[in-house]
């Protein structure tokens, strides 16, 4: 019995407690059962090749007593595989009991990474000083896309995530002894696919920013804008710029921004408009501030350097044959 002032239902010998709580699981330790320990996480350690049962146990399932993090005493169960028969062969025995020896491969995984880096080295020297005909540089632009490194967040794709999927316009260009067979129709057909899955202008992650409204304005895309002369649109424009869409129409500015729209919306239902902020020619400030920004990140290119420069410039059939001959020895 605790003193009067102490509450006999608690403890602060833990050692005790927990020395309490061993022996009785040791006293009520059910037959075929196991006390068993835990690890780091506080969750319960079975025997070898033990399966939980998380549901009702049967006959032959086995019950494990343990310790949680608060002392109490848990109760699970676990199922121990069939044991092998003494006359049971290797094949009866399953294949999870098979252990077949791992010849060693021809070339070690560290030779692999080294042959991945000479090739890498090798194709960037052959891009950078091999001749190259248009229609095979183009068809290798449309290859590098769909490389597994690239990640293209696209405008035109129905997926959730709006991932291209590069590879579909890649294999138009491939024969089935991997080398690269087309003809312009299909390479001509496969580069505008795997541009339309590149750029975008849309206002979310797809954006190409910048790049996709210089490529707009260098094909004449202003010419394939829709009619932005609607209801839905002109509800996106203030009073200022609503008015201002009325100068070079007949139209006259009215006392309610509504009365304005609805006299714009009747004018353009037979004419084509197009917001001079959907045009694709760049800003100038912006542009400039791109072209300068990306400027001085390619001077600070430790690799590539003005040589560099100099020899991509350069048409490579106006070369000595004499060079490709010393990169080839």
């Amino acid at each position: 019995f605790a003193p009067a002032d102490q509450d006999s239902r608690y403890t602060n010998n833990v050692e005790a407690f927990l020395g309490a709580q061993q022996e009785w699981m040791t006293q009520h330790l059910p037959k075929r059962g196991v006390i068993a320990e835990t690890n780091s996480w506080g969750e319960v350690a079975l025997p070898p090749k033990a399966e939980r049962v998380h549901g009702k146990p049967g006959k032959t399932d086995r019950a494990a007593m343990y310790l949680d993090r608060e002392g109490k005493v848990q109760t699970v169960h676990f199922r121990m595989p069939e044991p092998r028969k003494p006359n049971q062969t290797a094949d009866d025995a399953g294949e999870e009991d098979v252990v077949m020896a791992r010849p060693r491969p021809d070339v070690t995984r560290r030779g692999i990474t080294m042959i991945g880096d000479f090739r890498t080295d090798a194709l960037h020297e052959a891009l950078e000083r091999g001749p190259i005909e248009d229609d095979t540089l183009m068809a290798l632009l449309v290859l590098a896309l769909a490389g597994r490194n690239i990640t293209v967040a696209s405008g035109a794709s129905d997926d959730v995530y709006g991932f291209a999927r590069m590879e579909r316009h890649a294999v138009r260009l491939v024969a089935d002894d991997g080398t690269l067979a087309h003809d312009m129709a299909t390479l001509r057909s496969a580069a505008r696919a795997t541009l339309i899955d590149s750029l975008s202008a849309r206002v979310n992650r797809s954006d190409s920013g910048i790049v996709a409204r210089i490529a707009g304005a260098a094909i004449g895309a202003d010419g394939f804008l829709p009619n932005m002369g609607t209801e839905e649109f002109l509800e996106c424009l203030s009073r200022a710029a609503l008015e201002h869409s009325c100068k070079e129409t007949p139209v006259l500015p009215r006392a309610r921004v509504r009365e304005t729209r609805a006299a714009l919306v009747e004018h353009f239902a037979t004419e084509r408009f197009v917001h001079p902020a959907a045009l694709f020619a760049p800003d100038a400030a912006e542009l400039s501030k791109w072209l300068s920004s990306n400027t001085v990140a390619a001077n600070d290119d430790e690799e590539g350097g003005e040589a560099a420069d100099e020899t991509i410039g350069a048409d490579p059939a106006d070369q000595e044959p004499g060079e490709f001959l010393d990169a080839a020895e």
